[in-house]
């Protein structure tokens, strides 16, 4: 089984942390004013980035086994917060473009399948608690 580990470390008189996962380059978070300066990335601004990176690389390599080129891949992923509290995500849009002259709209919906369904862990953690919603494009 293995352990994924953080350091999390103050650095200011606010809510603004360094973290750093092994020996990766340090992720600045911080918030809003009053609570924070806004001089970092949110928390769900990085829980964005790890979905949509987690999804990303689970449909691709799915259809790279499939034999499928890809020349060029782009994802734009949004939340929509909830109004109470705590304002978690209602929902989450993944919006995709991807480039290929081999994929089939097929392919790619049997690839975003198995990620949410098998591969995806981020996915396998919002599953029933958050909508997620997939938009894509494919250009030959």
């Amino acid at each position: 089984m293995e352990k994924l580990q953080a350091k999390i470390a103050l650095i200011n008189n606010g809510i603004k942390f360094s973290c750093q996962s092994g020996t990766n380059p340090e992720i600045i978070t911080d918030y809003y004013p009053p609570l924070g300066k806004n001089e970092g990335y949110k928390p769900l601004e990085i829980f964005l980035i790890s979905f949509g990176t987690c999804f990303s690389g689970t449909v691709l390599p799915i259809l790279r086994s499939m034999k499928k080129t890809i020349i060029k891949y782009e994802l734009n992923v949004s939340g929509i917060r909830r109004e109470e509290h705590p304002t978690s995500f209602s929902e989450i849009l993944f919006d995709f473009v991807i480039e290929s002259p081999d994929i089939r709209e097929n392919d790619l919906l049997q690839a975003i399948k198995l990620s949410e369904e098998k591969y995806c862990p981020v996915w396998a953690m919002v599953k029933n608690n958050v909508e997620v919603k997939v938009k894509y494009r494919i250009i030959d």
